[in-house]
């Protein structure tokens, strides 16, 4: 392949020309080519006449190769390509043939000659010229009528006549069909290449189309965070009509984010990344349980809403998310497009199979609206299709929700069915199997429908504490607006730190320590799941609680940020209460890690206990603190120097574990073995000070006083 490269360049080099297209250099290319193969051949032909003797016939292929040598070169000094020689050196070329042809007596007798001419008609049909084809096909065409006019009139050349011009006609027939293979073959493989570009290209295409999709409805995440934020807090501290405009904000939020949540939906199916969770439930429940949810939404329209089932249960996998968003967006549509006083009716009925056929179930949808016509039933599943009716000019709608409950229910192994009749209504059949292999789950709450979603009341989080005892919140967000909206929301109750990307997010985390993070996911330098990786892999950072805060909805990105450590995933946009609640409860959870370690502090966990990082931290602080307790110059900066980081980041590590600063344990690390010796009658309360790191008796009896409630006179007596 390297050769044929070299020599591909090598005839680019030859030919090209500083004014020359890509697509001309191939034309000049082709033409150089196909001048030097019929050069070989015909100076082939001529060598093979004078061993023939055949002299007058060997002077006619002189003349073919003289003609097709001076081309040659003249295109080599000239390079630059123009009609006019193209066109009058494949017009002489042809002319020159029929001259020989009629010279030998016409086409009978010709030597196959009439092959090269019907050659230089095909060359000028693949140098892409339709004028050239034009103009070489009609000289064709006369030079043929004129060979064979004038045939009785001709003058046959006797020295190539019978054995010899048969010869001569086979060589002919021979190299210029074998030419004519191989440019067909490769004008095959280069339509076969063409298509199989433009196939790629589409594919490429609707790829970055969908990819398109799929980033502009991540980016429509963060301002929608913002809009409802916003709207939730004018319709907090306003009333009257003011909150009601807040809250048809937050609707119409709400509605984007749907609108949203589909497109990435159907951007995920076409990747073949869309991932399927069955459980094993009763179908009949989760579909009244869907039935119930719009029985509100259908009364406010004043249409009667209901439900049938032929069976009390039956109990098969089903895939609870994108079941329930299937039929919720085809009873939306059902309202919707119903008119009042009308009807939508459900039912679920079992089918009848034999013993080989899969057992099936049949979901319906029936309304008694305004109907689908007939010509636009097979284009409702496609892509933004949108029926359009001028007699109801319903303006709502994408056209994007039918095709992806279409797409659910392939991904379920089932189909979905219309029938519609103009002014009667329509009817939507699911058609699903009924199987038995997932794990059993009675009850299923999932999705926005008849999910039962707790009320949070954090009317308790308020700290009443100064600012200088607010704990430390770090946040990773890119988007500076909606970093100032989270400061406006966190700042009276923590100290806001703030990083602009992850690497400077992680670098933060590290120097400062803070109390909790809350970070974005997708962020340039290093994104949210980066972050948490390194910070829960740092014994400096690990204890730190993460809440990774994104645009990324679907389950696997929730799933793997949990697993790399996150303490909570919220996504965007995020109920603001919800936020505090779980930062707070954050908070409680670490609490109660203080008093796990609180209760054997001074101890090295037992190894089988000892495999988090925060653990290990200890236990190493603490066999420091073994080997140096007795030295009463030991103090915190041969501590941090020992453990390798920073006074700062020990000081907010033992705080956040323990609950007490550096210096304050330390002392209370030397009273705890003070506690052990003090049972020893042979050793005073100085000498045990002394032993244990204090350089001041008296100082060490008030520290005893202070952290235990009695002398360390009185602690003995109490214990001997």
């Amino acid at each position: 392949m390297k050769q044929f490269s070299a020599i591909g360049d090598w005839f680019t080099w030859l030919v090209f020309h500083q004014n020359d297209t890509p697509e001309l250099i191939i034309r000049k290319k082709f033409f150089l080519i196909t001048n030097l193969v019929t050069i070989v051949f015909i100076s082939i032909i001529t060598v093979l006449s004078y061993v023939l003797d055949l002299m007058n016939f060997a002077r006619y292929a002189l003349m073919l190769l003289a003609f097709s040598l001076g081309q040659s070169i003249l295109l080599l000094i000239l390079r630059s390509w123009s009609r006019w020689f193209v066109y009058s050196v494949c017009s002489l070329f042809m002319v020159l043939i029929f001259y020989i042809i009629l010279k030998l007596g016409g086409i009978a007798n010709s030597a196959g000659l009439l092959m090269a001419a019907y050659f230089f008609l095909l060359t000028s049909q693949w140098m892409e010229d339709t004028k050239l084809l034009v103009l070489i096909g009609l000289l064709f065409v006369i030079g043929v009528l004129v060979a064979g006019v004038s045939y009785p009139y001709l003058k046959l050349d006797e020295s190539i006549f019978g054995w010899k011009n048969n010869l001569f006609f086979a060589i002919n027939f021979g190299w210029i069909g074998l030419l004519l293979a191989v440019a067909l073959y490769f004008t095959i493989i280069k339509s076969e290449n063409t298509a199989k570009n433009r196939a790629e290209q589409l594919q490429e295409l609707d790829l970055l189309k969908s990819q398109l999709y799929a980033n502009i409805a991540h980016e429509l995440r963060t301002p929608l965070t913002l809009i409802k934020g916003n709207a939730e807090e004018i319709k907090e501290n306003h009333y009257g009509e003011t909150t009601d405009r807040a809250n048809s904000i937050i609707q119409n939020s709400d509605k984007i984010l749907s609108l949203v949540n589909q497109i990435l939906n159907l951007s995920k199916i076409e990747e073949g990344v869309m991932p399927m969770r069955y459980v094993q439930s009763d179908l009949i429940t989760f579909v009244k349980a869907i039935v119930d949810s719009f029985h509100a939404y259908a009364h406010m329209q004043k249409i009667e809403l209901h439900f049938y089932s032929e069976c009390p249960q039956l109990l098969m996998d089903i895939e609870p998310e994108k079941l329930e968003e299937s039929l919720s967006n085809l009873l939306s549509n059902a309202i919707k497009y119903t008119p009042q006083n009308g009807d939508v009716y459900v039912s679920v009925r079992k089918l009848l199979s034999d013993s080989k056929s899969e057992p099936q179930v049949e979901i319906s949808v029936r309304d008694t609206g305004i109907g689908i016509q007939e010509d636009q039933l097979d284009k409702i599943f496609i892509r933004f299709y949108r029926v359009e009716d001028k007699r109801y000019p319903y303006p709502e709608g994408t056209g994007i929700g039918l095709t992806l409950v279409n797409e659910y229910l392939k991904l379920m192994n089932g189909s979905i069915h219309v029938s519609s009749s103009l002014e009667e209504g329509s009817e939507f059949i699911i058609v699903l199997p009924v199987t038995h292999t997932a794990e059993t789950k009675n009850e299923i709450r999932s999705g926005n429908s008849f999910r039962s979603r707790e009320t949070f009341n954090t009317s308790h989080i308020a700290i009443t504490n100064n600012d200088n005892n607010l704990p430390h919140l770090l946040i990773i967000e890119d988007n500076k607006e909606l970093s100032e909206y989270l400061i406006g929301l966190l700042n009276d109750e923590y100290q806001i730190l703030t990083a602009e990307n992850g690497v400077s997010g992680v670098e933060k985390a590290v120097t400062i320590i803070p109390d909790i993070i809350l970070s974005d996911v997708m962020m340039p330098g290093k994104d949210g799941y980066q972050v948490c990786k390194e910070l829960k892999n740092d014994f400096r950072t690990n204890h730190i609680p993460i809440v990774l805060l994104t645009a990324r909805a679907d389950t696997d990105s929730r799933i793997l940020g949990l697993e790399l450590g996150a303490d909570a995933y919220l996504t965007k946009p995020f109920d603001k209460k919800e936020l505090m609640i779980c930062l707070h409860n954050l908070f409680i959870q670490r609490e109660k890690l203080r008093l796990k370690y609180q209760s054997n502090l001074y101890e090295k966990f037992p190894e089988e206990y000892a495999g988090g990082l925060s653990e290990k931290f200890l236990n190493r602080t603490i066999r420091i603190l073994e080997q140096n307790f007795g030295d009463e110059t030991f103090r915190i900066e041969d501590l941090y120097l020992k453990l390798g980081i920073s006074r700062v980041q020990l000081h907010r590590k033992l705080t956040a574990l323990t609950g007490q600063s550096t210096s304050t344990f330390m002392r209370n690390f030397r009273l705890h073995k003070a506690c052990r010796l003090l049972p020893e009658p042979d050793k005073n309360v100085s000498e045990i000070a002394y032993a244990v790191g204090f350089t001041d008796a008296n100082y060490f009896t008030r520290a005893f006083t202070q952290e235990y409630g009695i002398t360390p006179t009185e602690y003995r007596r109490s214990i001997i």
